[in-house]
């Protein structure tokens, strides 16, 4: 194999890796969009049922973060040297 198909293939694969991060952050942001228009519908006090869904909104914000964190983190293949 070339420098050239060894990166074309290690590049391949980066693509694959960051294709299926967005794909799981998307599938996150849905259900966080749901559980947000959930809460909005909810009507009258804060009940114990309110709050265990607030606390759920809370961790899954927090958990679409860190991995928003990790794929920012993910470094592509370095190109091939110039011979």
């Amino acid at each position: 194999m070339s420098a050239i198909s060894d990166f074309a293939a290690k590049q391949e694969e980066f693509n694959d890796r960051l294709s299926t991060a967005l794909d799981g952050i998307a599938g996150d942001i849905t259900e966080l969009n749901d559980l947000i228009t959930k809460l909005q519908n909810t009507p009258g006090v804060i009940t114990p049922e309110d709050q265990a869904l607030l606390d759920a909104a809370q961790v899954k914000g927090e958990a679409l973060a860190k991995k928003a964190e990790d794929l920012d983190a993910l470094t592509p293949p370095a190109p091939p040297a110039e011979a």
